[in-house]
């Protein structure tokens, strides 16, 4: 089981270093720069995903198209897992992973690449069981893996015991081959703490955990990364923060030790409780789970940057998320709402004159990606002189596959060199 979760779902997170270095960060101080707050929009997640009950412990599926998440519905005694898809008018109302859950609590899943496989915590029948002060038998919620085949689910089977534990394993997080979940004492949900194991030869390695900035003497939680597996996040009650847990993050630098951990402010940390920040396929937005008030339920929002401010700061940006018709230059729907930003900035800021230009991949033809590209950008014009912005106010051009950001032919650099920048003319 272990060794599919290796070879088939691994990621290429720099994370080696980081393994080495988890003992030399104490006496690492909490920042709570603002230069470094998360600047943007939050708001729920629009479509029928959020209920009157909790929708909690969230993962994203690869594509961004598939949403996982846990609930306890009023039909049910225990939680279970369930799952939501994007459409063009949001998210889906959840459906439950019927072949997934029990007659028992199931939570904190993670899905990997496009559901592939899956790590969700249970304490289901096969948990680890330990006797209680009381004398009562206890049992343990562990970590558990099932994977996709011909249309259904495999049995989820347990993790073995360098990960699970007599404990609470909940919360998991797979990058490449290290492991990150939540793990604290049965009964005592203050006490969380962050580990991590190691898949390496054949086998998991036992669970570390990890030391400060992460982990202080107050609860931390739900340890995710950035795409570009620069960042750490994670969710804390410690001091100086906006309410109850706060979603915080540190850089892994290049030689594998931790920034300090940094706060990302008040847009995103209420007086409530956040915690599961997952960044969107792009590296800029960012779904994450947020309990407004105590003895409420969680809902799922999202955070939005504002692109065109960093447009205004940085005179040029570069936006993969501006989407045409494959092989046309026909402009997708769903990225009307970040252009009818554009004419927003635009009308704000009346002395701005932009050039757009238009970049594709590295497929086909140079000459044909050539003219493609300069449609394309033609079409981003043309789209917001419709809404209303002078013509005179931009000039286009494109360079087809001629400035790749990367060289290789895959998914993930395709997506990054079929762009559209949008540089502002002095």
């Amino acid at each position: 089981m272990a060794s599919k979760t290796h070879t088939q779902f691994s990621r290429s997170f720099k994370i080696v270093s980081v393994l080495l270095c988890y003992f030399i960060f104490a006496g690492f101080s909490v920042s709570g720069a603002e230069d470094s707050a998360a600047k943007g929009k939050v708001a729920p997640l629009k479509g029928e995903i959020n209920t009157s009950l909790n929708e909690f412990g969230i993962s994203l599926s690869e594509d961004g198209n598939t949403l996982y998440y846990y609930s306890k519905r009023k039909n049910s005694n225990y939680s279970d897992l369930f799952k939501s898809v994007k459409t063009k008018d949001g998210w889906s109302s959840g459906v439950e992973v019927s072949q997934l859950n029990s007659q028992y609590d199931d939570q904190s899943p993670f899905i990997i690449e496009n559901e592939k496989a899956i790590i969700f915590s249970s304490n289901r029948d096969g948990s680890i069981e330990f006797k209680l002060s009381s004398g009562k038998i206890g049992v343990s919620r562990d970590l558990y893996f099932s994977t996709f085949k011909d249309g259904s689910w495999d049995k989820a089977t347990r993790l073995p015991q360098e990960v699970n534990t007599p404990a609470i394993e909940e919360n998991p997080f797979l990058a490449g081959s290290y492991l990150f979940f939540t793990r604290y004492p049965f009964g005592k949900v203050a006490e969380s703490d962050i580990y991590i194991s190691e898949y390496k030869d054949g086998s998991w390695g036992k669970a570390i955990r990890m030391e400060s900035p992460i982990n202080t003497e107050h609860a931390e939680i739900a340890a995710t990364l950035s795409r570009d597996s620069k960042y750490l996040y994670f969710s804390s009650n410690r001091p100086g923060g906006y309410g109850g847990l706060d979603i915080y993050k540190v850089e892994i630098k290049e030689d594998g030790t931790f920034s300090p951990a940094v706060n990302l402010g008040p847009v995103i940390n209420s007086p409530g409780d956040e915690a599961f920040y997952i960044e969107t396929p792009d590296g800029k937005n960012a779904y994450f789970c947020r309990l407004i008030k105590e003895g409420g339920n969680y809902d799922i929002y999202e955070f939005s940057v504002n692109e065109w401010e960093e447009l205004k700061k940085n005179k040029k940006i570069s936006l993969e998320s501006i989407h045409f018709r494959t092989g046309s230059f026909e402009i997708e729907e769903e990225s009307f709402e970040i252009l009818d930003r554009l004419v927003v900035f635009l009308n704000e800021n009346l002395s701005i004159k932009l050039k757009i230009t238009g970049h594709t991949d590295l497929h086909g033809d140079p000459n044909d990606n050539l003219e493609l590209s300069r449609n394309r950008a033609g079409a981003v014009k043309d789209y917001l002189v419709k809404k209303g912005i002078s013509t005179g106010r931009f000039s286009t051009d494109g360079k087809g596959s001629k400035e790749p950001i990367y060289p290789e032919k895959n998914p993930e650099t395709d997506r990054k060199n079929r762009r559209t920048e949008f540089q502002i003319l002095e």
